[in-house]
């Protein structure tokens, strides 16, 4: 599970206050999965959650205390800490304090995502005039979001999408690694510009992923067209520019590869990788630790470069990248050398060293 750094505490407070607030309004059931979608994707988004809560029962769960004979004092004597608790007064004082906490609370997270922010909810037009903000993940944390549309994003691991939303488009464009695109159906075409080219999709879920050079396609649901940039043209080159290749599900193109670029059936390694078991048939051991390496504060290295052509199968937790090399040692009767740049697999060393050997 992602460790919550210090660096993103005021973004969680205000993202569990935006959520408290969305989840006691009108439009809490039709939020309710991406609700707790988010809710379950870390443990610090239920501990921001729970925080919330606490503030809000504050003015809520206050009631009288029950007056209780004591032996050591006269039976008529009241209580000073019941008669205040019952008074009305203090009552509506504990309210006056709590309930503008809350408020309070729920403001400063509107303010900070800014009234233009994806995530905030165009008014009752059902459309905002424009709606422009940036998405990221930071290295190893995968994170679910919401647009005002009702499409939802995931990035994975240190990667950025930028949105802009208006009457009459939804653009997005994938400024780092990799991102599924789950689209709300609605007349508004929905883009997402990658590697030179563009991808143009309505109510349907697709992945895109940049590579070295250009990007790649691979499509979970529904149909898109994938427009190549033209001949010559750069990143930045007109969204209309190009060839254009309608994709239909389990199939896959790289953007910027050139022509005569094949479609792909797409590996089962790309199409569940927001979850964190993932299901490996038959890839090269280098692509393995490519994959886990998104998540690896150290990364995972090959003592010996041949290594990389092994096959590998298996379901591997590849958010956990020292117990994935551990189980790939044992699987591949392969050594682990421990060193502060990385964990190397590489050959087996001698058999009085069992599984381990000590760092170059």
């Amino acid at each position: 599970m992602t460790q919550m750094d210090g660096s993103r505490k005021p973004e969680l407070r205000e993202d569990a206050a935006m959520w408290f607030a969305l989840m006691r309004g009108p439009e809490a059931e039709t939020q309710r999965v991406d609700f707790e979608t988010w809710l379950a994707a870390d443990r610090a988004h239920r501990q921001a959650y729970s925080h919330i809560s606490e503030v809000f029962s504050l003015g809520k769960g206050l009631k009288p205390a029950v007056e209780v004979p004591d032996a050591r004092r006269p039976a008529r004597q009241p209580m000073l800490l019941a008669r205040m608790m019952g008074s009305p007064l203090l009552m509506l004082l504990l309210l006056l304090v709590s309930v503008p906490m809350l408020v309070g609370l729920t403001v400063a997270a509107m303010r900070a995502i800014g009234p233009g922010h994806p995530f905030i909810q165009a008014d009752g037009t059902g459309r905002a005039p424009v709606a422009e903000g940036s998405l990221a993940t930071s290295p190893g944390e995968v994170r679910a979001f919401r647009l005002a549309d009702g499409s939802r994003l995931i990035l994975d691991a240190d990667s950025r999408v930028r949105v802009m939303l208006s009457a009459e488009r939804r653009d997005l464009s994938l400024l780092r690694g990799r991102a599924r695109f789950v689209v709300a159906h609605e007349p508004r075409p929905f883009v997402v510009a990658a590697g030179g080219g563009s991808v143009l999709a309505r109510g349907t879920i697709f992945d895109v992923t940049l590579r070295a050079q250009g990007a790649t396609v691979a499509l979970i649901e529904g149909q898109v067209d994938v427009r190549q940039p033209a001949m010559g043209t750069t990143a930045g080159s007109s969204r209309d520019s190009g060839e254009v290749t309608r994709l239909t599900a389990g199939h896959g193109i790289a953007i910027g590869g050139g022509k005569g670029v094949a479609l792909q059936a797409i590996p089962v390694v790309q199409a569940d990788w927001p979850s964190d078991l993932r299901d490996f048939r038959n890839v090269p051991l280098r692509d393995l630790l490519a994959e886990a390496n998104r998540y690896a504060a150290r990364p995972l290295l090959l003592a010996d470069p041949g290594l990389g052509d092994l096959r590998v199968s298996g379901i591997f937790r590849v958010r956990e990248p020292a117990r994935l090399a551990a189980n790939l040692a044992e699987l591949l009767d392969l050594s682990l050398v421990q060193s502060p740049s990385g964990i190397a697999l590489g050959r087996r060393c001698a058999a009085h060293e069992k599984n381990s050997c000590p760092p170059s």
